[in-house]
């Protein structure tokens, strides 16, 4: 027997939809207007998540309409029956059409980016190459503007049969309409505020901070192999005669105690991305007399860079940025330590990452208590000189070129 209205299920999954769809348009609209940046790359991975869910809410629907009773097509021309037949099998084409076609971008775009929906349930790739990127994205655009002509044709055709038809269409899909006619005006007021609220959500929703501000320190555990404690001098630096050289102290060497931080902070259109390398090694050697024999030497685990986001992370990671899977270490190798002044001193030296070896000089002060150091320092570098951020993120008007490089630790001296 067929029902004179829609299940609970279905009204549940039509309106579902009907909300997703609307707030889709309008993360659309608002992807036109933002710059890339941190918020654009957090709205685009809801917009993948919500892009899932919409395929997979679309299936069910789906399903249900095949087979579960629907209620009677309403008595109209075949003309406006067509058209409603039309209307309904476009819908289930961009239903399924745009997220599938969403699904090609992610998968064939040159700079993998892991979808894991709703920052909890990992999404795979589908297996193509970057050739289908193109169509699929100029197919996912024209679906975009066919869903909003799609959603205005549905509108004028329920008002259609509401209002000028008088046939009461609303209570057939709206679960808390029955047979009060009189409330007709109230309730497709209320579904049209819904999705007036949902539009606006997705079009100005901000999920990260876009103001600049200052980074905050982000701490990360230093391994337990050596890094440099050094004594502050007296006063400036001097040169030393040969008797002096010989009755100078050995150079020391030190090794970090737990609780340190290496941290790197980049801009991003304005927003500070900051993160840390949770693993690196040092082997330091150190005296204050004896600058000409000190030397460090640091070696860091790129694999262990995290930014506190596992989508962006993996970014990261991957072979358009730091490539950990051809070259998973930098080594910094000093060639030369001076006293600047007071406690600071001045470490230049060399920088090994990506298969690239440049200058990098680093800045540090130095407290003694003891046998105990404190070290903090700080240095800056071009990503561009050592090829991080390749192909469209090669240029620097979105990640500035220059990151810095910030550090803080205690240190023991060796035995």
């Amino acid at each position: 027997m067929t029902s004179s209205r829609y299940s609970k299920t279905a009204m549940a999954l039509h309106w579902s939809l009907a909300l997703a769809l609307v707030f889709q348009i309008g993360l659309g609209w608002q992807f036109e207007t933002l710059n890339r940046g941190p918020n654009l790359f957090a709205l685009y991975q809801l917009h993948k998540s919500v892009g899932i869910a919409i395929l997979v809410l679309s299936l069910a629907r789906l399903a249900i309409r095949i087979w579960r009773p629907q209620p009677m097509p309403l008595a109209d021309t075949l003309w406006s029956r067509y058209m409603a037949n039309l209307v309904h099998g476009a819908f289930y084409v961009v239903l399924i059409g745009g997220p599938l076609t969403g699904w090609l971008l992610v998968s064939s775009s040159k700079i993998a980016v892991p979808t894991v929906l709703f920052g909890i349930l990992p999404f795979p790739h589908l297996p193509v190459g970057h050739a289908v990127h193109a169509p699929a994205e100029a197919i996912h655009a024209q679906l975009a503007w066919l869903t909003i002509a799609l959603l205005l044709l549905h509108v004028v055709g329920a008002v259609r049969h509401q209002f000028f038809k008088d046939e009461d269409i609303l209570q057939r899909m709206l679960p808390w309409l029955l047979k009060q006619r009189s409330n007709s005006a109230v309730a497709i007021a209320a579904a049209l505020a819904a999705l007036g609220i949902a539009y606006a959500v997705g079009a100005s929703l901000v999920l990260t901070n876009t103001k600049p501000s200052t980074p905050p320190k982000l701490q990360s555990p230093a391994p337990a192999t050596a890094a440099p404690a050094i004594a502050p001098p007296k006063g400036e630096e001097t040169s030393k005669t040969a008797d002096e050289q010989d009755l100078a102290a050995p150079v020391k060497k030190w090794r970090v105690s737990q609780g340190g931080r290496l941290a790197f902070t980049a801009d991003w259109n304005g927003t500070p991305i900051n993160g840390t390398f949770r693993r690196w090694s040092s082997d330091i050697r150190f005296s204050p007399d004896d600058l000409a024999q000190s030397r460090v030497q640091v070696t860091i685990d790129l694999g262990s860079a995290s930014t506190a986001d596992s989508q962006r992370d993996e970014m990261l990671l991957g072979e358009g940025f730091l490539d950990v899977a051809t070259h998973p270490k930098a080594v910094f190798s000093s060639s030369e330590i001076k006293l600047v002044r007071g406690d600071t001193y001045r470490a230049r030296g060399t920088l090994s990452l990506l298969g690239e070896a440049h200058p990098v000089t680093l800045d540090f002060r130095l407290k003694i208590d003891g046998t105990t150091a404190k070290v903090s320092g700080s240095s800056s570098l071009r990503r561009t000189q050592f090829g991080v951020g390749s192909g469209e993120w090669a240029t620097t008007g979105e990640i500035a070129d220059a990151v810095t490089i910030a550090f803080n630790f205690s240190a023991q001296s060796a035995p």
